[in-house]
């Protein structure tokens, strides 16, 4: 078995090699290393000296540590997951995709998430950064633990959602994402068992599986919906530690619990002692006129950590997100001021001033008709195109489909053959750590479905059905 310190020198190296480091670059303060990679300063120092020899990083007296080599000029291949475990490959697959789907000049995506320039609210958001430019004294300074106006703006949402909650119990984040791992650094620790329903968000399974947390799956039931008898089950395991999922338009099935389901959820978990972190970050694009209520609006018992961030409805690239840690306030707040203290101030401004303007409840009855609208074609297309057999998701709401394909194929070896012609999905295996759903894929209604969408989807129908 490795030491905890070449665990944390291989992490550190696939980190360097993935992201934008290079050689000359300054890596953060062992400090924040530290709190980063769950691991004492004494081990990540180790693991620094153990790179040093390696030749992969280089120590400065006072100044840190400086990277000497990007991963792929020290031979670390990030396609090379031969010595990796069935999960970390899983994990692997799902960052590599995601990649992929933000590098829109490569392929026609018919799967990608991230909502097109033309279906967001692009020229008021510009408006209100302009605004908050201006502020020049508040937008550039520390806004820990959120701008003022940015968490009123958000607990007045909340409160809308039938959430009590002040704006002092709000933390900004750069994104569901980073709640999400907030989170989770919150209520576990390494080697934990964190339960989650199958097929999951690939976010969800990258944040649990990034911290070194175990994963349970629990099947979801044919249409999406959660198997509350099953997880009741799953529950009685004294390892997990928390119950992580999306109630409201799950990705990718695009299911909505009732408000039946959410009360016995919780009764369930409360029993057990189990904290309960929600993704609700495509609870907007609900298409009901009513949206619905989050698991948080049942919490009696504060053990809810609500996530959420504006990526699917303002802009992605903002990284406007929040989180409601209820009764883990106190190990949220403390997790996120050792990771990165505060998230941007400015965009936090923009975001509070585009949402004064009260011009984002229109666009999101605008945007719900698209993207119904989208769906409800692609829907008809997999159902009448795709080979005999095939079955697919009926969302309520956001923007994804999940289409099951006869079992005999393998979308994962079908997706390079897409890649080649210029198409991108993402294979069903992707959604569990676990390698389920080989026979299944998402797509995507987030971009208009022109001509080239429409190529893409019938090149995927004959590929399907040659290997029948």
């Amino acid at each position: 078995m490795n030491k905890k310190y070449e665990v944390i020198a291989e992490k550190i190296t696939l980190w360097i090699s993935n992201s934008s480091y290079g050689p000359g670059d300054r890596l953060p303060s062992i400090r924040v290393l530290s709190a980063r990679m769950d691991a004492s300063i004494t081990t990540v120092v180790t693991a620094l000296r153990l790179l040093e020899s390696r030749g992969l990083v280089h120590g400065r007296d006072r100044a840190g540590y400086f990277v000497t080599q990007s991963g792929a000029e020290t031979g670390l291949d990030p396609a090379d997951t031969s010595s990796d475990s069935p999960g970390l490959r899983k994990q692997r697959e799902s960052r590599d995709h995601l990649k992929l789907t933000l590098r829109h000049d490569q392929a026609i995506l018919l799967s990608s998430t991230t909502p097109v320039e033309s279906y967001l609210p692009t020229r008021q958001i510009q408006k209100s950064l302009l605004r908050a430019s201006r502020r020049a004294l508040d937008s550039l300074s520390y806004s820990f633990p959120g701008d003022a106006l940015y968490l009123r703006a958000i607990e007045q949402r909340m409160t809308k959602l039938g959430i009590k909650s002040a704006s002092s119990e709000i933390i900004a984040t750069g994104g569901a994402q980073e709640a999400l791992a907030l989170a989770l650094r919150a209520v576990t620790r390494e080697g934990d068992t964190v339960a989650v329903f199958v097929p999951s968000s690939p976010g969800i399974l990258q944040s649990i599986s990034a911290l070194n947390l175990n994963i349970e799956e629990i099947p979801c039931d044919s249409d999406g919906r959660p198997n509350l008898n099953i997880m009741e089950r799953a529950l009685a395991n004294p390892a997990i530690k928390a119950l992580c999922l999306s109630a409201n338009v799950s990705n990718p099935t695009g299911y909505t619990m009732t408000d039946q389901d959410k009360i016995q959820m919780l009764r369930i978990a409360n029993g057990k002692g189990i904290p309960v972190i929600e993704d609700d970050v495509f609870g907007d694009l609900h298409w009901d006129a009513n949206r619905p209520l989050p698991l948080k609006a049942f919490d009696e018992m504060n053990s809810v950590i609500y996530c959420s961030s504006f990526s699917k409805t303002i802009s992605p690239g903002l990284r406007s997100g929040w989180i409601l840690p209820g009764k883990f306030y106190a190990q949220v707040s403390d997790e996120k001021y050792s990771f990165n203290f505060s998230s941007p101030a400015v965009t936090q401004m923009a975001v509070a001033d585009y949402l004064q303007s009260r011009a984002h409840d229109l666009y999101l009855r605008k945007v719900r008709s698209i993207y119904q609208n989208n769906l409800s074609r692609l829907r008809e297309f997999v159902m009448s195109e795709f080979p005999e057999g095939t079955t697919c998701s009926d969302p309520n709401g956001g923007f994804t489909l999940w289409v099951r394909l006869p079992g005999n194929i393998d979308t994962t070896k079908l997706y390079p053959v897409a890649q080649e012609a210029g198409f991108c999905y993402a294979p069903g295996q992707l959604f569990s750590m676990r390698g389920e759903f080989s026979n299944c894929l998402r797509i995507s209604g987030v971009r208009p479905i022109d001509d080239e969408f429409e190529r893409g989807m019938a090149f995927l129908a004959s590929t399907f059905a040659r290997t029948m």
